[in-house]
């Protein structure tokens, strides 16, 4: 009970983002904490810690990608049996979902949830006595929550803002401080301005978040490869590929082999920072990922994504025999699956920084990209790639193989190497479906498709807020 009171009262600060301006006046300010409700030593801090932690499990979260391109990937098709068979390419999809709120909404809502919370609790445990915690735990977990409020903040950019335009001034609102009833209304900062915002979070959580304990929890080192991450979206390859080769240079983590070690061995030395495990501690969390993505053999590959695979060692591991639809049997998506229906979300493992180490060496011409991705095969068991004539085309194809249909690495790896890729894809569709649509109807607008637009209900509730382009 404890931990549903002091959750709502954190849910308070982001409700502005998920419900109508007049039900945030009817609220009680945040800052206005009851005898019931307070949060008054470290006991119900951490179990307001939980709370946040727990948000991240929901389906409204990153559990629920079967049906969302941009984390779930870009190579897929429904062979759901028993329902009208249709093959989905990223140029179709998207425009429908941009006008179906239920297909991107939950995100916006789950995000903001866990960054208004987490400024809420900061908010809170600044004006708590340090004497109230046991071992500078008041700045550790100050460290966790501004780890996790950066997290989410980025992926909230990556998917609702220009996050590779600098200069645009579609980034996120900025809130330092929890919203109140003299400060309903905000606008949206620029994406620079919310890259810094961020970049200051995950400074603070390297400073002072707790060291590495299990890949459950935000650490100094998930900091750290938060930061790599971050840079590289930004597209500041040299800073970028500095914090990946000291991150690599420090030895906290490991490559793994076989590689589908990574996906059946769950506290693996690749693991950097996940949500989803079993276990008996509060703050962790059984979670099934949604069934029709991966055990029901509802979401396949593309025949684009069959050619490039061929007989790659870790085939086995992304695919398994699927069911047949009108096109006959086919295989379809298990990675990150095991036995018993459950796995981890993995948000970061060791093998993305060897990739974007890579990309970033390609880029700015420091380093060897070809000698990182052997490097990374390497630690995997797999054979060493040769013959290399495109270093970047070699790069994107290791970006499906590696780190596909985990979390979107794909899908943001195409608009960074060219769309163009994703029409020839559909090209392919519209051959076998005489009701495809014309991939050219969508060129003009494609480039607005790579991030959603900004949910009706916010737009309702806050007069400041702007919509993002071609979604007007």
């Amino acid at each position: 009970m404890l931990m549903k009171k002091i959750f709502i009262l954190l849910m308070v600060g982001s409700l502005l983002f998920s419900c109508q301006i007049t039900d945030v006046l009817n609220q009680e300010p945040p800052h206005n904490l009851t005898p019931d409700n307070a949060i008054t030593d470290e006991k119900s801090a951490e179990t307001a810690l939980t709370g946040i932690y727990g948000e991240q499990i929901g389906y409204e979260s990153y559990m629920s990608i079967g049906n969302h391109a941009m984390t779930a990937g870009i190579l897929q098709r429904n062979d759901n049996p028993g329902v009208v068979v249709s093959i989905y390419y990223i140029e179709n999809r998207l425009p429908e979902l941009n006008l179906v709120g239920a297909a991107y909404t939950p995100f916006w809502d789950a995000f903001n949830t866990i960054i208004n919370s987490s400024t809420k609790l900061l908010a809170v445990l600044e004006g708590m006595s340090d004497n109230l915690f046991t071992d500078g735990r008041k700045t550790t977990m100050m460290g966790e929550i501004r780890f996790l409020r950066g997290w989410y903040m980025f992926d909230l950019l990556r998917m609702f803002g220009e996050y590779d335009k600098l200069d645009s001034k579609y980034g996120m609102i900025i809130r330092e401080t929890p919203p109140t009833s003299d400060d309903v209304y905000k606008a949206r900062s620029t994406v620079q301005q919310t890259y810094d915002f961020i970049l200051k979070d995950i400074e603070y959580a390297i400073s002072n978040a707790p060291d590495f304990t299990s890949s459950d929890f935000a650490s100094k080192m998930a900091a750290k490869a938060l930061k790599v991450k971050v840079l590289f979206y930004m597209g500041k390859y040299s800073e970028a590929l500095e914090a990946a080769n000291t991150f690599i240079g420090d030895g906290e983590r490991a490559l793994v082999a076989p590689y589908s070690a990574v996906f059946t061995d769950f506290s693996n030395q690749e693991l950097i920072y996940t949500r989803g495990f079993a276990g008996t501690d509060e703050v962790k969390y059984q979670a099934t990922r949604v069934q029709a993505y991966y055990n029901e053999g509802k979401w396949g590959p593309t025949e684009s994504f069959m050619e490039l695979v061929g007989d790659d060692p870790r085939k086995t591991v992304i695919l398994k025999n699927g069911v047949g639809d009108v096109f006959g049997p086919q295989q379809t998506i298990r990675k990150a699956s095991n036995a018993e229906g459950t796995m981890p979300t993995y948000l970061m493992r060791y093998s993305e920084i060897y990739m974007m180490k890579a990309e970033c060496e390609a880029r700015t011409g420091k380093g060897d990209p070809l000698a990182t991705l052997n490097a990374l095969r390497s630690g995997h068991g797999l054979p060493a790639i040769t013959g290399v004539t495109d270093i970047l085309q070699t790069i994107y194809q290791e970006w499906i193989l590696e780190m596909g249909f985990e979390n979107g690495h794909e899908w943001y790896a195409t608009w960074r190497m060219g769309v163009d890729q994703l029409l020839e894809t559909n090209r392919a569709v519209a051959e076998k479906r005489a009701t495809a649509a014309d991939p050219e109807l969508y060129k003009a607008n494609l480039p607005y498709k790579r991030i959603y637009p900004i949910p009706s209900s916010e737009i309702n509730a806050n007069k400041l807020m702007e919509q993002n382009p071609g979604n007007n």
